[in-house]
């Protein structure tokens, strides 16, 4: 069953971030359905950015998942000489694309990039991942700015809208906002697997479009206790809590 599935990958990121008490729980638990899809079937052939790095740990876990990720670098992850940091690192794991940490950054290189593979006829795309507290970057609207100005259209990003704003200034009416840069806006649940699929099938297929995908989703998703808890953003589980949400999510 695929909810079992996600449930596995969920468990195994806290029993990394247990094992080296580093990672951002909550933030890679919003993204595992949409990094699902995303690995499943458009990874190889596509240019991926995880603009949000630090839900790291939530990409690592699905490339391992999808053998991508040896298991000794997976098991490695925040230990001395790993590959896998805190936030991924591309010198080190090439197939990441791109190094992220800095929140805001990953939407001006996809630009670029998707500009470059436009000016050489390359017709892959690029799909950018970036959190809902990247609107408070300026980079991000400058690079809508220049999104709009060369007509990029082999760009696709998604938007994790797990209302991390809720504690800083908050973005009202995101649709609307966007909208005058994009003239195809899909917002969806992002933890449901079939509307993610159908989603992005559907941008993919069109080759000159720049789409833009608003997946609202739960900070800490799957774990009562820790859905939507601020506490969650950079906390490691201990071993009390790990046992009990092995229980909570069925292992």
């Amino acid at each position: 069953m695929l909810k079992n599935e996600l449930n596995k990958i969920r468990y195994s990121i806290l029993e990394s971030c247990f094992k080296t008490k580093e990672g951002h729980v909550g933030s890679a638990f919003s993204v595992v359905e949409i990094l699902y899809v995303i690995f499943k079937k458009y990874f190889k052939n596509h240019f991926f950015i995880l603009s949000k790095g630090h839900a790291a740990i939530g990409l690592y876990a699905i490339m391992n998942h999808f053998k991508i990720l040896k298991d000794k670098d997976y098991k490695s992850f925040c230990k001395l000489n790993s590959k896998l940091g805190g936030h991924p690192d591309s010198t080190k794991i090439p197939k990441v694309n791109f190094s992220t940490g800095s929140l805001g950054h990953g939407l001006p290189v996809s630009s670029g990039l998707a500009y470059g593979l436009m000016k050489r006829g390359d017709k892959r795309k690029i799909i950018c991942l970036m959190g809902d507290q990247e609107l408070m970057e300026g980079t991000t609207w400058e690079s809508l700015h220049i999104i709009s100005n060369y007509n990029i259209k082999n760009i696709i990003l998604i938007i994790d809208r797990n209302n991390s704003d809720f504690r800083s200034i908050k973005f009202i009416k995101l649709k609307k906002r966007l909208s005058v840069f994009c003239d195809i806006i899909t917002e969806l649940d992002g933890h449901n697997i079939k509307l993610l699929e159908k989603s992005m099938n559907k941008a993919m297929k069109k080759k000159k479009t720049f789409e833009i995908i608003i997946a609202n989703t739960v900070k800490g998703k799957g774990i009562k206790s820790m859905e939507n808890n601020p506490e969650w953003h950079h906390k490691a589980p201990s071993k009390k809590e790990i046992n009990n949400f092995k229980i909570a999510l069925k292992i």
